[in-house]
């Protein structure tokens, strides 16, 4: 809280944290108010003898951060096939969308991810926006399944382990 006798005046260029600039239409004296916290809007701003008075935000919107704003954001619109809600919306958040697992987003909709075929293994892992960028399998490697996950793998040197290599008998 500010002292009372700094409550009307501007000893500060910038608002400083938790803090913001308020004109008063009517009276026309900039006051500094205290924010309201994050979730919240401001429903009543300060007057030179009073504090402002904060408001949840009503359902469908959010505020993320302390402000000193008079309604809340509207959140996204609800996520559409094949889109699903990564995140809820709630007075403290916007509501996020993302694809299924195995998928990635192209803009407004999803994309399965590159299948890497036998001999190609997954150089970079696919994210929410990005494919999956495949390989050949360098000398010594292999890969034996078309995958969009898997690496690949390093064959196994059974002379250099003193292992020898068995066929497998018919029953």
């Amino acid at each position: 809280r500010l002292p009372r006798e700094d409550v009307g005046a501007r000893p500060w260029r910038c608002s400083r944290p938790g803090w913001w600039f308020h004109t008063n239409a009517v009276s026309l004296p900039e006051l500094i108010c205290d924010k309201c916290p994050a979730g919240t809007y401001v429903s009543k701003h300060c007057t030179k003898s009073t504090l402002r008075e904060c408001s949840p935000c009503p359902d469908g919107t959010f505020t993320k951060h302390e402000n000193g704003i008079e309604r809340c954001h509207p959140c996204r619109k609800p996520c559409e096939l094949p889109m699903i809600e990564k995140t809820h919306c709630t007075a403290l958040t916007d509501r996020e969308c993302t694809c299924l697992s195995g998928t990635f987003q192209i803009n407004d909709t999803c994309v399965p991810y590159t299948v890497c075929p036998v001999g190609w293994g997954v150089r970079k892992k696919g994210t929410e926006t990005e494919d999956v960028r495949c390989k050949p399998c360098p000398r010594g490697t292999f890969s034996d399944v078309p995958s969009s996950v898997m690496k690949c793998k390093t064959y196994t040197d059974c002379f250099g382990k003193n292992m020898r290599m068995e066929r497998p008998t018919k029953l």
